[in-house]
């Protein structure tokens, strides 16, 4: 798999290193946006950005028509209004904004990271319209020219060109507390507005079996969502209360080694994506012949972003990527925290945890590989990941391909 220093503008599997990608910094902001996957990866069907930044001021009202934003907190503190709400995301605190929504951030501490999902992509040409690209090591911290000379003329075209629509008379108000009500579980639905959810809370299921999966060498359990992106009359068969009654979930009874959280699931974005959360440990290792295949999707592309430890990333290569040395050609490649892996639909994968305990975020293009295991997937409710791993079950596996859109890899 290729190593880059951006995006390659085409649909390919590729990583970044921690605190790249193609770099951007609005003038006057005190921030950068590193651009991780644009549309041109995805076909627009998604792009991912991850910013950096200090203290300053909230970047102003707005909403998109079409566009569904959301924020993901990696490091400090910042807030984020949605309609009439408003919270102070800390490590791990997400907010999704979907459109219509009236929104804004603001940078609150010293230094903040926080990670982004754009749908559809090709939004991001907004970054590139009104700002300017940056080379240094983290982020500017003294731009003090004059906003009205080298940015407002540049915000104001773009409302003109991108689908951003400033709020110019909406009332600025304080965040309010964390309401462990609404704030800690997902709303199971679409709605303007949004929701927040807090670090660490929402619905977590254990996967027996299949989770190796994901981690080849963990074979044993999975937290997973309540993930359920069918229609809602197929929605009902695969609910939690009624999961017993699955095949996929009898044959896969057995806790595995890896926790998945669903941050947003195809319920909370009219099918457009997903976002799951997972955890995992190198010691869950299975036997050999316990090793899982890959795993291939037809129209889901993923997005990979470590945080904790290491990953390692098996895939099939295309013949036109410059690292296949032929056509199929199998690679494996270790990420790092802070590093980004992208596999393109199609492409045949699978992820193991490389160190003692690994956590990343996935972003997928509908349900994806969440999905799959939301779906073998049991409630769990221990912090963590768990002490002992078992084996899994491919049967089962095998059996949510057609519903699910994936195959397993030859």
């Amino acid at each position: 798999m290729e190593r880059l220093t951006s995006p390659p503008s085409s649909s390919r599997p590729y990583s970044l290193p921690a605190f790249g990608g193609e770099l951007w910094t609005i003038p006057t902001s005190n921030s950068v946006m590193r651009l991780l996957v644009t549309g041109k990866e995805t076909s627009n069907a998604f792009a991912v950005v991850s910013t950096g930044g200090t203290n300053d001021k909230p970047i102003g009202f707005h909403f998109h028509r079409e566009a569904h934003d959301v924020f993901l907190c990696l490091k400090g503190t910042m807030n984020v209004w949605a309609d009439d709400k408003a919270r102070t995301l800390r490590e791990g605190d997400f907010a999704s904004v979907p459109p219509n929504t009236v929104h804004q951030y603001q940078i609150t501490s010293p230094h903040t990271e926080f990670a982004g999902l754009i749908i559809p992509g090709g939004w991001e040409e907004f970054f590139r319209f009104v700002g300017e690209p940056y080379s240094g090591p983290l982020f500017p911290t003294n731009d003090k020219r004059n906003p009205f000379e080298v940015l407002i003329p540049k915000l104001m075209a773009a409302t003109e060109t991108f689908d951003m629509v400033p709020v110019r008379d909406k009332a600025h108000f304080e965040p309010q507390p964390w309401d462990p009500a609404t704030d800690s579980k997902l709303p199971g639905t679409y709605a303007r507005g949004g929701y927040f959810l807090q670090a660490d809370t929402g619905s977590r299921f254990v996967v027996g079996g299949t989770s190796p999966l994901l981690f080849p060498q963990s074979p044993r359990h999975l937290l997973l969502p309540l993930l359920p992106s069918l229609p809602p009359q197929q929605t009902r068969h695969h609910s939690i209360e009624n999961r017993a009654q699955s095949p996929a979930a009898n044959q896969h009874s057995p806790p595995t080694g890896t926790v998945v959280r669903p941050l947003a699931t195809r319920r909370e974005t009219a099918s457009r994506f997903s976002i799951h959360d997972l955890l995992s440990s190198s010691l869950h290792a299975a036997s050999p012949a316990a090793s899982p295949p890959r795993l291939s999707f037809a129209t889901t592309h993923h997005a990979i972003l470590v945080v904790s430890g290491s990953l390692e990333i098996e895939l099939t290569l295309p013949p036109s990527a410059p690292a296949a040395a032929a056509s199929g050609s199998t690679t494996a490649s270790t990420a790092a925290a802070g590093e980004t892996v992208f596999v393109p639909a199609g492409t045949p994968f699978k992820i193991a945890a490389a160190t003692r305990f690994a956590r990343a975020y996935v972003f997928a293009n509908g349900g994806g590989l969440g999905e799959v295991l939301c779906r073998v997937g049991r409630e769990y409710e221990a912090p963590g990941v768990p002490d002992e791993s078992v084996g899994w079950d491919e049967g089962g596996l095998k059996g949510l391909e057609g519903e699910l859109g994936f195959v397993v890899a030859v």
